[in-house]
């Protein structure tokens, strides 16, 4: 066996009842509801000025300072109502708080991931050591060309956690425990088989693959989520073990020893994309059925999942026998990918594809919009009103934007607008907060069967880009004084035009938006 290959998550997921094998995809649970106001407790109390100083020690990097301080003032006001804090602040496994490392927009219109680490003390050492990992996450994933080009379609959040010791957990089974502890008792040297630690990282796979505890990631995302809201909404996030060694993927949660090479790459794929494994190491064949947008259970080119990449020849892409783990009855779609082996490769041409279209899944091509589309507008011919959007902004290439503009009767009822995404409706933020928290790419589950047909109405030349604040997104404008009287729809269509995808059945890469004008002229 090639010591380098990952055995991930993803890989050793039984077959489940229903007799499938199916890529892992993170599974947002909602949230109970929140307390009525009146239960909600007061703010502050005596202890509050001490508690503010503790915290100041702590934002300032002063961490075993800022951990005494904290505990100083749960020793002196134990009724404190900032109790529950200083516990999660200043526990032998604690949260120290947290930091955006990489900000591409509102959270509420991107997709957000926590970046922790296990196994780091509250030594300073330990957490600049920590946060230069957690650094290094964001460095290796964006050295796969999918996340790079869309690095602005994500936050990075780094979630800063203080372990009581240094450890993995070894995989023990019940028999192998008690035989150890046992032994312990009569021992100088005694085994280590329980590590404290803030994700109580365990060596959890046949070749001692490392993973959190996914009821500890959750738990530090709620956490730091009341710190910077968004956190926790999008359940993704990466977990890395200072003393684990490869990692696991699934359900949202890419587990990585040191986060080099492509093993991050390799993990967020399973966790993030939806990926299975493209290497093959067991000599058995699977029992079910294979879904996933890189395996196959067939060798048919008309039938696998890439068919379309087969039918264009794309360079590299073919119908491999391995995948899966399997070495027989599955099917991969390339020699070279980074859910193949640890090494310092990017996706092959199929999980790139499918890594931009579950991105798309998340966040709309199309940013922010004014005014909202749900009021028809009226105004006076030669009048100043715009319609604007602004888009989002790939590293290396550009989205088109076109406007279309259609003619209706006066009578004619206002077009139906469903639900198509994030910035499908008013972009107010606060609305958005009101709605509660989001689905994760729930873009992806909206019923966008219309995008099937062209877009109504003419091509026009009105709309132009407003290029006066270069910093901003690219905004679009057009505007409306230049139509006639009369009553009309205008649509505009944002797309992305990247090569990288070959097929969108459900248009995850456009956007449309559609506008009821009435035109009249001054009385």
């Amino acid at each position: 066996m090639n010591p380098r290959r990952i055995l991930t998550l993803g890989s050793m997921l039984a077959l489940c009842f229903s007799g499938f094998l199916f890529a892992q995809e993170p599974e947002p649970q909602d949230e109970p509801d929140a307390p009525p106001p009146e239960a909600v407790k007061p703010t502050t109390d005596a202890s509050t000025p001490a508690f503010l100083k503790a915290l100041d020690l702590q934002k300032a990097g002063k961490w075993a300072a800022a951990q005494k301080a904290l505990l100083a003032v749960l020793d002196k006001f134990p009724d404190s109502l900032h109790a529950d804090v200083i516990r999660q602040r200043a526990g032998d496994n604690a949260y120290l708080g947290c930091e955006t490392l990489h900000r591409g927009g509102p959270s509420e219109r991107r997709i957000d991931v926590a970046v922790m680490g296990d196994g780091f003390t509250i030594d300073g050492q330990d957490q600049d050591l920590q946060k230069k990992w957690a650094r290094l996450c964001l460095d290796v994933l964006f050295s796969e060309a999918a996340f790079s080009e869309y690095r602005d379609w994500f936050n990075f959040h780094f979630v800063r956690l203080a372990s009581l010791e240094e450890g993995v957990d070894p995989s023990l089974s019940a028999e192998e425990r008690k035989r150890i502890e046992e032994r312990n008792r009569s021992r100088s040297n005694k085994r280590k088989v329980d590590f404290s630690t803030a994700l109580d990282c365990k060596a959890a796979g046949p070749q001692g693959q490392v993973m959190a505890d996914p009821v500890l990631v959750r738990k530090w995302q709620r956490v730091a989520d009341a710190e910077i809201p968004g956190v926790y909404d999008d359940r993704l996030a990466i977990a890395f073990a200072r003393f684990g060694v490869l990692g696991m993927g699934g359900g949202g949660i890419a587990n990585v020893g040191r986060p080099d090479r492509s093993v991050t790459v390799h993990e967020f794929g399973h966790a993030f994309v939806g990926l299975l494994d493209e290497y093959a190491n067991n000599p058995a064949r699977p029992t079910g059925m294979i879904i996933a947008p890189n395996a196959s259970g067939v060798p048919d080119p008309d039938k696998v999942p890439w068919a379309h990449f087969l039918k264009k020849k794309v360079e590299g892409v073919g119908v491999f026998e391995g995948g899966a783990t399997y070495q027989k009855g599955v099917w991969r779609p390339a020699n070279g990918c980074a859910m193949n082996s640890a090494g310092n490769q990017g996706y092959c041409p199929v999980c790139r594809e499918a890594a931009v279209l579950r991105i798309y899944s998340y966040v709309s091509p199309i940013d922010m919009h004014a005014p909202a589309t749900d009021e028809e507008i009226a105004m006076n011919v030669g009048g100043d009103r715009m319609l604007s959007v602004s888009v989002m902004r790939p590293q290396k290439h550009a989205l088109r934007v076109s406007w279309h503009v259609e003619p209706i009767a006066a009578t004619a009822p206002a077009p139906e607008r469903k639900e198509s995404g994030r910035t499908g409706r008013d972009p107010d933020p606060f609305k958005e907060m009101l709605r509660g928290r989001r689905r994760a790419g729930r873009r992806g589950s909206a019923d966008r069967k219309s995008y099937d047909l062209p877009v109504m109405g003419t091509l026009s030349n009105l709309g132009r880009e407003n290029k006066s604040d270069p910093k901003s997104l690219p905004t679009f404008e057009f505007p409306l004084g230049k139509l006639p009287e009369g009553r009309f729809r205008v649509t505009v269509r944002v797309w992305d035009p990247t090569p990288w995808v070959l097929l969108d059945p459900k248009h995850l890469l456009e956007e449309r938006l559609t506008w009821t004008i009435t035109i009249a002229r001054p009385k």
